[in-house]
C-alpha cells in the first residue's frame, strides 16, 4: 500500500509539470505569433535592367524608375544580387516603387528594416545635388499619407546600410520607397540607389525612457525603459553597466544606452542621458538705509535642480522655502540652498555691510567781521551716510548747498540728511566782532618757517566783495596775485627786500576801495 501510495504522488508530480510545460510552449508560440514580422517581396530587387520599370512584386510610383546598373548613365555594381533601383527627383516630382504589404503594418506599434543606400553623381548624364530617401504608408499603391522615415542628405558613392525604425500613427496596407529632392546651387536633380532590404519588416519593441537626474559630482540618477508594444517577452540590456532589468538606478551623469529585444529577436535601442544638476544662486545684498537700521537683507534668485528649493542660513538645520533673509545685522553669512532632490548649490559666504553713520565731520563758523556787517557763515562738512546730501537751517527749506551765509550773530540750529533720509541736527554759533570795518594790510613778514609771521596776508575786518591783491618787486615785476581773500603770499622763491602791493575790493557799503603800500620780506 505504501508503494501505491509513493508512486501515485510521483504521478501527481510528473502531471504537474507536463502541464506547466506545455502552458509555457503555448504561452511562448503565443508570444512568437504576436509578433508582426512582415515578408518583403523580392528584397534585393532583382529583375531586367531597365529604364522606367519596377522590379518585379514592386509598382511605379511617379514618372519612371529605373531597375540598374545599365542605363542612363549609371553602371554601379549592385550590394546584393544583380539589379538595384534607381530614383530620381527634383522639385516638382518625387520618383518612388510600393510594394502592397502581405499585413498591413499597425498604427501604435514600432517597426525595422534595413537598406542600402548611395548617391549617383550622375544621372542621365545630369549631375545631381544629394542623395536622398524618403519611406511613406500609404493605402493606395502611390498615396503618400505619412511620412515613416527620411533620410538626411548624403553624398557617399559607396553602398551604405541603414537601419529604418519608424511608428506610424495608423495602419497601412502599403511601404512606398521613394527619392526626396534636396536643392543646391549646381543642378536640378537629387537621385539614390536603393538595394537589399530585410527579407522582413519586422515588429520591434516600442519603448519610452524615463530618466532621473543627478546632483552635480554624485550618483543619484536613474533610468526606466516603458514598453509600450512588440513581441514578448522581452529582454533588456544597458550600457555601460551590462544590466538586464527594465530600470537602472544609483547613476552618474551621462549617456547610458538601452536594447530592448524581443522574442523575435528583433530590437529597439535607446539613450537616456542622465543630466547633472547643478544649482546657481544669484546673490542681491540691500543694505540697511541708515546706520544701526539692522533691516539688511539677502535675496538670492536660484536656477537649476528641481524646484520648490530650500534655503539654508550660517549651516542651519531650520531651512525656509522663500528666497530672502530680513533684518540682518551687518557681518557674514553662510548661504546654501538646496532642490527637491537634495542637490546643493555651491556655499556662498556673504559679507553685509551697512552704511557708515551719519556724522558731522565738522560745523566750520564765520564770525561777523565788524560792528556794521552781517556777514556771519556757518559751512557743514558731513561723513558717512549715503549721498548726496542735503542741508536745512533752523525752519528752512532744503538745500543741497551746505553753506548758509549773510547771517547774524546767534546760535543757529541745523539739520543734515543724506539720500536715504537718515538725519542728524547740530548746532553754531555766531558771535559778532566789535571793531572798525576796515581791511588791514601787513608791512613786513618773515618766511623762514619759524611759525611766526610766515605768510603775507590782509586782515579783514569787513565784508567785502571783488577782492584783488597785486604784489610787485623792485622792477615792477608781478610775482604774487590773488582774488581770494584767504589766500596769503609764502614769498618763496623770491629775495630779500621790499616789494610793493596793490589792494582793491568794494567794502559792506558797497564802495569801491583801493589800497597800495611798500613791504619788506625779510630773510
Amino acid at each position: 500500500m505504501e508503494y501505491c501510495s509513493t508512486m501515485k504522488r510521483v504521478i501527481t508530480i510528473c502531471r504537474s509539470v507536463y502541464v506547466t510545460a506545455v502552458a509555457a510552449l503555448v504561452t511562448c508560440l503565443s508570444f512568437s505569433l504576436h509578433a508582426q514580422d512582415i515578408e518583403i517581396k523580392n528584397p534585393s530587387l532583382e529583375g531586367p535592367p531597365r529604364a522606367a520599370a519596377a522590379p518585379p512584386e514592386w509598382t511605379i510610383i511617379n514618372n519612371s524608375p529605373d531597375i540598374q546598373p545599365g542605363c542612363c548613365t549609371v553602371s554601379k555594381p549592385p550590394s546584393d544580387g544583380n539589379t538595384y533601383s534607381g530614383m530620381i527627383s527634383d522639385a516638382s516630382m518625387e520618383e518612388g516603387i510600393s510594394q502592397k504589404l502581405s499585413a498591413a503594418i499597425k498604427g501604435g506599434r514600432a517597426y525595422t528594416f534595413s537598406v542600402d543606400l548611395a548617391y549617383p553623381p550622375v544621372y542621365f548624364g545630369q549631375k545631381t545635388c544629394y542623395g536622398g530617401f524618403v519611406v511613406y504608408g500609404g493605402n493606395t499603391p502611390g498615396a503618400k499619407e505619412e511620412v515613416l522615415w527620411k533620410s538626411p542628405a548624403f553624398r557617399h558613392t559607396d553602398w551604405k546600410r541603414y537601419r529604418i525604425e519608424f511608428a506610424p500613427t495608423k495602419d497601412y496596407a502599403y511601404i512606398l520607397l521613394c527619392n526626396y529632392y534636396i536643392p543646391c546651387s549646381d543642378a536640378k536633380l537629387g537621385g539614390v540607389l536603393v538595394d537589399n532590404l530585410s527579407p522582413y519588416i519586422q515588429e520591434i519593441p516600442r519603448i519610452t525612457l524615463t530618466t532621473t537626474a543627478t546632483c552635480k559630482g554624485a550618483n543619484m540618477g536613474a533610468a526606466r525603459v516603458d514598453v509600450l508594444s512588440g513581441p514578448l517577452p522581452y529582454t533588456f540590456k544597458w550600457m555601460p553597466g551590462g544590466q538586464t532589468t527594465h530600470s537602472i538606478d544609483h547613476l552618474s551623469a551621462g549617456s547610458y544606452e538601452v536594447t530592448v529585444t524581443g522574442a523575435n529577436g528583433a530590437y529597439a535601442t535607446a539613450t537616456a542621458r542622465i543630466d547633472a544638476v547643478e544649482l546657481q544662486n544669484k546673490i542681491t545684498i540691500t543694505p540697511s538705509k541708515c546706520y544701526g537700521d539692522n533691516t539688511n537683507e539677502i535675496s538670492l534668485v536660484t536656477t537649476g535642480g528641481k524646484p520648490p528649493y530650500r534655503y539654508y542660513l550660517n549651516g542651519s538645520d531650520h531651512p525656509q522655502y522663500t528666497p530672502e533673509f530680513r533684518d540682518l545685522h551687518p557681518g557674514k553669512y553662510l548661504l546654501l540652498a538646496k532642490d527637491e532632490m537634495g542637490c546643493s548649490s555651491p556655499e556662498e559666504n556673504v559679507t553685509v555691510t551697512e552704511p557708515a553713520p551719519l556724522q558731522l565731520a565738522a560745523a566750520q563758523v564765520k564770525d561777523i567781521s565788524c560792528s556794521e556787517t552781517h556777514d556771519g557763515q556757518i559751512a557743514v562738512v558731513l561723513s558717512g551716510g549715503t549721498q548726496p546730501y542735503y542741508y536745512r537751517l533752523e525752519t528752512g527749506e532744503w538745500q543741497s548747498d551746505s553753506v548758509w551765509k549773510k547771517l547774524d550773530e546767534g546760535r543757529y540750529y541745523f539739520m543734515a540728511k543724506d539720500k536715504n533720509e537718515c538725519q542728524l541736527r547740530g548746532s553754531a554759533e555766531i558771535i559778532r566782532n566789535y571793531r572798525q570795518c576796515a581791511v588791514y594790510v601787513p608791512t613786513a613778514f618773515s618766511p623762514n618757517g619759524d611759525g611766526r609771521n610766515d605768510l603775507f596776508r590782509c586782515r579783514i575786518n569787513d565784508d567785502i566783495t571783488e577782492y584783488r591783491l597785486q604784489v610787485f618787486n623792485r622792477w615792477g615785476t608781478l610775482v604774487f596775485q590773488s582774488n581770494d581773500p584767504g589766500q596769503a603770499w609764502d614769498g618763496l622763491r623770491q629775495p630779500a627786500g621790499g616789494y610793493v602791493w596793490v589792494l582793491t575790493y568794494t567794502d559792506s557799503k558797497l564802495q569801491a576801495r583801493k589800497q597800495q603800500g611798500s613791504l619788506v620780506l625779510v630773510r
